[in-house]
């Protein structure tokens, strides 16, 4: 019966443990964190019709500054979306009206500024989680982002040498369609946070930011921009199990989605589940069976090598004649000659016999309530008078028999009937002082005669003896 059982238990645990591997398998979309959120800033310059000189390669409107925001959600480690918003202010000055001053000097040409207001939708590419799959760490990402959105604008135009602004071309809400195109360079602190590196240009379908008509120069006015950003990853630790898909190799991610493992993670697993089982076999040894094996005596009646109605693990004299008048630790108990006098000993038993009326007093047992072990009143009552019995007697033992009625099942009352008569056993212990070896509990379980609830039948009854 042990061999069998150990094996059950250990095929238990042996599914059990794959189940969980199993389980292990990751929903692409519930089982990982896709959404995060960019703050960004840096440095922009105005690419239109300014000022500058042939040989010139950049314009020469002034560098501004230029701040931004990104919501973004990636699919998977190799691709996502992102909503940007960005603000540049931008100025500088063009040539067109570099003309003849009555002085005989050159005008300077226009001055412009303005504000620019860029709210866009991009795809974003990690190239590195695309051309380097099986990479150990995705710590670097790098991605290639482009998209469209629209451009709302104002601008101020006036000539450079006017102090004020009676001579200004002004235009206010304005707006177009833009192309941002650009890459960034990020890293992953941990699972919640990554910096990053970027650069964008973004062409516009409009030719007058610098609220002029188009004369010279660059067709359809444009952006620089460089900025540094600080990203936060929504990850919730309980409910993403996978983490953030910014985080993992994409082929770490396939691994994760399959419940894929490599042999070396194959190996750790094999041996995590080879030491669980050695755990409960050590267990299931040193333990639960000692255990099943104690109580699987304390239910039996045989074997009885003597045949003295006292099973052998509880005989203390294994060798008393068949049928001879014995105690419940299967001690002999004297008689005379004739068998018809007993011994003081046996009158005593006797005596303590006719007190208790045929050997139990129903009126000093303890009653429950239904499926219930708590102790009521009353029988505390009864307690302290069988308490009361084993003090006055410092050689009288009893055995406490725990009885149930018939509703439920045979393992269920069982159990109830052995919680019964631990209770009335704790109570004689701890508030009587009453030793414990003097003793002894037997749970009966359920009564099949009379089969109904009654309360005399959920009962603990008090059984004396010496």
């Amino acid at each position: 019966m042990k061999r069998f059982f150990t094996s059950i238990v250990a095929m238990l645990a042996v599914v059990s443990a794959f189940a969980v591997e199993a389980d292990g398998t990751l929903h692409p979309t519930k089982d990982f964190a896709h959404w995060s959120i960019a703050v960004n800033g840096g440095v922009s310059q105005f690419d239109g019709d300014a000022y500058q000189r042939h040989n010139q390669l950049l314009s020469s409107s002034y560098v501004m500054w230029t701040a931004g925001i990104d919501v973004e959600y990636s699919f998977n480690p190799a691709w996502g979306v992102i909503l940007n918003f960005q603000y540049m202010p931008y100025q500088g000055f063009t040539n067109k009206h570099r003309v003849i001053l009555p002085d005989g000097s050159r005008s300077a040409g226009n001055y412009f500024r303005g504000n620019m207001y860029a709210l866009s939708a991009m795809g974003s590419l990690n190239v590195l989680n695309i051309f380097g799959q099986y990479r150990k760490s995705a710590k670097w990402a790098w991605y290639i982002n482009g998209g469209l959105g629209f451009t709302f604008y104002d601008a101020k135009n006036k000539p450079q040498e006017d102090k004020d602004d009676s001579r200004a071309t002004v235009m206010k809400d304005m707006r177009c369609m833009s192309f941002p195109v650009g890459t960034q360079v990020e890293y992953n602190i941990n699972k919640w946070l990554a910096v990053g590196l970027s650069a964008y240009y973004r062409f516009h379908s409009k030719d007058n930011f610098e609220a002029e008509n188009y004369t010279n120069g660059t067709m359809n006015d444009g952006e620089f921009y460089g900025t540094a950003s600080l990203r936060v990853k929504f990850c919730e630790p309980k409910k993403r199990v996978g983490g953030h898909v910014r985080n993992i190799a994409m082929y770490d991610f396939r691994k994760l989605r399959r419940g894929e493992m490599d042999a070396s993670e194959l190996n750790q697993k094999l041996d995590s589940l080879e030491k669980r089982v050695k755990a409960l076999e050590d267990t299931m040894a040193n333990n639960v069976l000692p255990r099943i094996a104690e109580l699987e005596k304390q239910h039996s009646t045989e074997p009885d090598e003597d045949g003295d109605g006292v099973p052998d693990f509880r005989d203390r004299e294994p060798n008393t004649p068949k049928g001879a008048f014995v105690n419940y630790w299967g001690e002999s108990l004297p008689r005379d000659e004739e068998g018809k006098n007993c011994c003081e000993d046996v009158k005593h038993i006797k005596e303590v016999l006719r007190q208790m009326g045929a050997g139990i007093d129903y009126d000093m047992s303890v009653y429950y309530a239904f499926d219930k072990s708590e102790l009521t009143k009353t029988a505390k009552d009864n307690i302290a008078k069988a308490a009361q019995k084993l003090k006055d007697d410092p050689d009288v033992k009893v055995e406490l028999r725990g009885y149930c009625d018939f509703p439920g099942k045979a393992d269920y009352n069982l159990k109830l009937s052995n919680r019964r008569v631990e209770v009335v056993k704790n109570e004689l212990i701890s508030k009587y002082g009453i030793d414990e070896s003097r003793i002894s509990m037997t749970g009966k379980g359920k009564l099949e005669n009379p089969p109904r609830a009654d309360l005399k039948n959920r009962r603990c009854d008090f059984y004396f003896y010496y």
